[in-house]
């Protein structure tokens, strides 16, 4: 099953706003770490990064 980060993020972002969004993709990155699937480690990894980028582009 393929998934998108870019829909991810932003489904996250409405539902927890930015920095909620960060804390329930870095929970996300560590559950997939701990569980050995590097697939969807490499998804929420996409995903903390479209988030990081909101954030940036916020601030600035």
């Amino acid at each position: 099953m393929q998934y998108d980060p870019k829909e991810i993020a932003k489904n996250l972002i409405q539902e927890h706003g930015l920095d909620g969004a960060l804390s329930v993709a870095i929970e996300g990155a560590i559950d997939a770490q701990r569980a050995g699937d590097n697939y969807t480690l490499s998804v929420w990894r996409e995903i903390k990064a479209v988030i990081r980028k909101q954030i940036t582009d916020q601030a600035a």
